[in-house]
């Protein structure tokens, strides 16, 4: 089971890489895409490389338990993947359940897997979720854990909400400075949606930390 881990983190670093240096590039222009480092703006972006960071750092320690260097795969390594994998998962949900409803009329219903976006909108937070619950997740993961993996999201917000909030003009924000549209009742509508975004994170962290232990296949 070590050995299919350890590909498979492999395959998601590698496809991470492939779709962030794609969005950079600026070769295909799509929704919530910027070519460049400006693309750092966005928690997909952020999301996938802290995944790509994390499946390679995942990879190295589970290379060293197939070869016989080390018995088990450990705990700070399972705990990382926790919160990459909790962050992917949050982009994706997002993306599919508000990001694509509320702008369908501008880009279509599948605008926003389009391009790279099919990569880090889709396929990483897919696969990523997969490796987990399959051979990642298991009883040594400490429940208190399920908290560490709002860490990514919270950092992320208070950027949002400083660079937002820094913005505002007769209590709107600015053109293009909430570009994911959370604001969309104006500034009180920080008081629904990090308060949401903070319920789903964890609700994503607890059911894959519940669930890895019933998926995951005994070696």
């Amino acid at each position: 089971m070590v050995k299919k881990a350890c590909i498979l983190n492999i395959l998601l670093f590698l496809l991470v890489l492939f779709s962030i240096i794609w969005m950079m590039s600026g070769i295909t222009k799509s929704a919530l895409s910027i070519s460049g480092f400006s693309s750092l703006r966005y928690f997909t972006v952020d999301s996938d490389i802290l995944l790509g960071i994390l499946s390679l750092a995942a990879a190295v320690d589970e290379w060293r338990v197939w070869k016989g260097g080390k018995t088990e795969v450990s705990t700070r390594t399972l705990v990382l993947k926790l919160v990459a994998t909790v962050g992917v998962s949050l982009t994706m949900l997002v993306t599919v359940f508000f990001l694509a409803p509320t702008t369908f009329r501008q880009y279509g219903w599948f605008g926003m897997f389009k391009g790279s976006n099919f990569f880090l909108h889709l396929v990483n937070p897919i696969l990523a979720i997969a490796v987990f619950l399959r051979y990642e997740g298991s009883g040594r993961l400490p429940f208190a854990h399920t908290f560490t993996a709002f860490v990514p999201m919270l950092l992320y917000a208070v950027y949002y909400l400083a660079e937002t909030l820094s913005h505002v003009e007769n209590g709107v924000i600015a053109k293009g400075y909430d570009w994911y549209g959370f604001f969309f009742n104006g500034v009180s509508s920080a008081w629904i949606m990090v308060p949401l975004l903070i319920a789903v994170t964890y609700a994503i962290s607890f059911a894959l930390w519940r669930l890895s232990v019933r998926f995951r296949s005994e070696p």
